[in-house]
């Protein structure tokens, strides 16, 4: 307790500070993950996933490797570093893989990863994720100094750190955590620009994670949402432009089979079908995803509930909105796919934006009790 005093002295007397101790968390965090890794009650905590393995296939035949060799490397490194996914080469390839469909898209965190590969192998694929979550960090750790929430910001790194949820889906070969740089673009732009009035650079930064973002996994919803809140503000310049760029970066995911990959457990059922149990499991989806926060991810949990639960009560705060826009669209983003149970890992994308959040608008509750304190004492 004594050390963590002396952090936050430091920290408040020497912004630079905060930086560095963001630093020596989030390496505490990837060793621990490194180091301590595998089956929780059956659940797969492991560093290599099943994803994972179409996106090294995919990296190693950019890297110059045939099918023949890449299937081998591939299903001999899951044999040995994998708890649960084990291939066969061949089951990799493009000729039969029927998920090549829907992955067909999703080309830049394999492609980013090529030099990692061709220096360090598989598990190469590993760092693209890992240097995500620390842009991520840094970003609130820019945004605290800048907020002059020194200390508040090293708490909610901290925090969210001991999240078992984000060490599951950050340090893991999936394409999960390369998402997470494009949110975390756009609060570093709402927090420089809170007029939302954008200047040409932030324009391009914009669309920069917008097609960005497009590139590494299905994000439709989450920019609609963003685009919502500019709307809001009356800015409809970016508003469209917002909707337009996600439209055509979503466009090679309505011409492939997308409908077949929406509620895909329900393969036998017509889209229209589809479209009336959508709002079912929407509803399980919630239920099992906030059960399985409470049992695995306690920490996580009381940072989701404490956002919303200031976000609802400072309504008129940009990053009010954009967390609630934010966290509606990733929930509806989790629902298309209907798999039960996933730990949160569609709704990734809102941590940057929820830790922003936070930083934001947890000052607020001091203001506000100093001022009910500074009034009862007035009546009194």
């Amino acid at each position: 307790m004594r050390g963590l005093l002396r952090i936050g002295f430091w920290i408040e007397r020497n912004p630079w500070f905060l930086y560095l101790t963001t630093v020596a968390i989030w390496s505490s965090a990837l060793l621990s993950k490194l180091l301590y890794n595998g089956l929780v009650y059956g659940f797969d905590y492991g560093l290599f996933h099943p994803d994972g393995a179409l996106y090294t296939f995919r990296t190693l035949l950019w890297s110059g490797y045939s099918e023949f060799e890449a299937g081998k490397i591939v299903s001999e490194w899951y044999d040995s570093n994998s708890f649960k996914a084990k291939y066969e080469g061949p089951e990799l390839y493009y000729s039969t893989n029927s998920m090549w469909d829907q992955y067909s898209s999703r080309v830049l965190y394999p492609l980013l990863s090529i030099p990692f590969v061709k220096l360090l192998g598989p598990s190469g694929m590993l760092v693209i994720p890992s240097m995500t979550f620390l842009f991520v960090l840094l970003a609130i750790s820019r945004i605290a100094i800048k907020s002059e929430q020194k200390l508040l910001g090293f708490m909610v790194i901290f925090l969210i750190t001991m999240s078992t949820t984000t060490s599951r889906w950050m340090f893991a070969n999936t394409s999960d955590g390369l998402l997470l740089a494009f949110t975390t673009l756009i609060i570093l732009i709402f927090h420089a620009n809170p007029d939302l009035n954008l200047k040409k650079s932030g324009m391009l930064l914009l669309l920069f994670a917008v097609v960005g973002s497009s590139l590494t996994r299905f994000s439709l919803l989450t920019w609609v949402a963003i685009g919502f809140v500019f709307l809001l503000r009356g800015r409809w310049k970016e508003f469209t432009v917002i909707t337009f760029t996600a439209l055509l970066g979503a466009l090679p995911v309505f011409l492939n089979p997308f409908f077949d990959s929406v509620l895909p457990g329900y393969g036998e059922k017509s889209f229209l079908e589809k479209t009336w149990i959508y709002p079912v499991n929407l509803v399980k989806v919630t239920f099992v995803e906030l059960g399985q926060l409470f049992v695995l991810d306690r920490v996580l949990l009381v940072l989701l509930v404490t956002t919303i639960l200031l976000a609802l009560t400072n309504l008129k705060m940009i990053s009010s909105q954009m967390f609630l826009a934010a966290l509606i669209a990733v929930w509806l983003t989790g629902a298309i796919n209907g798999v039960l149970g996933v730990n949160f890992r569609y709704q990734l994308p809102v941590i940057p934006i929820m830790l922003w959040a936070l930083v934001d608008l947890l000052p607020n509750v001091k203001r506000v009790v100093k001022e009910y304190s500074r009034e009862k004492s007035a009546g009194l």
